[in-house]
């Protein structure tokens, strides 16, 4: 099981966004690196690590992306409990500390 729901990871992912930051979080899973970036009108969903291309696509919603076959033939609301693990070294997501300065707390 994943350490966080799509609901907590949408709703931490939309906060750090609506602060006009774009958050890069890692999702490992199938003993590969995937990354979700947050922009202020679109996410994109990429591989990480490959030669031969990141496969990036781009979602106008999370929503959109989550519902969505992308790259490797992901589906996150298929795939999601074969998560193993998160990161998102710009943002503490357990510690509580600030993001950037800015006083948002990143706790989950």
């Amino acid at each position: 099981m994943p350490e966080y729901s799509y609901e907590e990871v949408k709703k931490k992912l939309t906060e750090i966004v609506a602060t006009d930051l774009e958050p890069e979080l890692s999702l490992f899973m199938y003993g590969k690196e995937y990354m979700i970036i947050g922009f202020k009108d679109r996410y994109s969903f990429q591989r990480c690590g490959i030669d031969d291309g990141s496969g990036e696509f781009f979602y106008s919603t999370l929503d959109e992306l989550y519902n969505s076959t992308t790259v490797d033939n992901i589906l996150l609301k298929r795939d999601w409990n074969d998560i193993t693990a998160f990161e998102c070294p710009n943002y503490e997501w357990h510690s509580g500390v600030n993001v950037a300065g800015t006083g948002t707390s990143t706790t989950i």
